[in-house]
């Protein structure tokens, strides 16, 4: 008789230790679930976020326009040298620079004396050795070629001298392949572009900033007026960055030529060369 209780209570226990194992497992396979489920909620809200983000910066790109193409000279616009412009919209906030690539260093026109110093002062500010910047600066215009023959960018120009992609970034800010001369316009050219002129000191570079910030003449600038040309377009690159309230990002930049006012004709006045988006 006791040997059948005993029996009975070990088969108890082994049914209580078998029902535990499973519960277990059971709880480990729902905690995966929604592990997974989590995991895949979280990508298809980041992919909403990034989407919304590139939309965003759309905005941007067309509030640029719109700020580039103003004629009436009564209307305030933005500097054309890489100044970037705040807006707050719905969503969150855009950040847009429009600048005129005739304020850049034309890195197959302008000569090493002129690329080699812009080229230096992005790569200290980057991290970037000066040597290698000097040495990608004597061969840029041969990692511009495009293996059809055709010009690439600075960006991949410099992605392909060994540069990082934000190196190579923001050098797009200051290096072009649409200059198509050695010189650079002073009205719209950014501070290290001014800095990598030769002739013009700390103190040039100051006084010009200052006068064109007012809309003044711009001073004699002795021997750095053989690299220096007040023309303007007709090409342009809008660059607009999107920062939503979630912290979602995108950065879209554009390419832009002037072809003439013709609005009764339905035309704009800007035709958009190239768009693409830089994250």
């Amino acid at each position: 008789m006791r040997l059948a209780i005993r029996r009975r209570h070990r088969a108890k226990g082994y049914m209580l230790i078998t029902v535990l194992w499973i519960s277990l497992a059971l709880l480990l396979a729902v905690a995966a679930f929604l592990a997974t489920a989590r995991q895949e909620a979280l990508g298809v809200r980041a992919e909403v976020g990034a989407a919304r983000a590139v939309a965003l910066a759309r905005s941007g790109l067309n509030v640029a326009l719109a700020d580039l193409g103003r004629i009436n000279p009564d209307q305030a616009r933005s500097p054309l040298d890489g100044t970037p412009v705040t807006l707050n919209m719905a969503e969150g906030t855009v950040i847009y620079r429009l600048q005129d690539e005739t304020g850049k260093i034309d890195i197959l026109n302008a000569p090493r004396q002129l690329i080699a110093p812009a080229l230096v002062l992005i790569a200290e500010a980057e991290g970037v050795d000066a040597f290698d910047a000097v040495t990608v600066a004597d061969a840029i215009a041969d990692f511009a070629a495009e293996p059809d023959g055709s010009i690439g960018s600075v960006y991949a120009a410099l992605t392909r001298a060994g540069f990082s992609a934000r190196t190579a970034n923001i050098a797009g800010r200051y290096l072009t392949t649409l200059n198509f001369t050695a010189q650079v316009n002073p009205r719209t050219a950014p501070r290290v572009v001014l800095q990598a002129i030769p002739g013009l000191g700390p103190s040039d570079v100051e006084e010009i900033m200052a006068r064109r910030a007012d809309g003044q003449p711009l001073p004699r600038l002795g021997s750095a007026a053989l690299w220096l040309s007040e023309r303007a377009g007709p090409v342009y690159t809008i660059e607009a960055e999107a920062i939503l309230a979630t912290g979602a990002r995108a950065v879209l930049q554009a390419q832009v030529a002037q072809r003439g006012v013709a609005f009764r004709g339905g035309l704009m006045q800007y035709e958009i060369l190239s768009v693409r988006q830089v994250r």
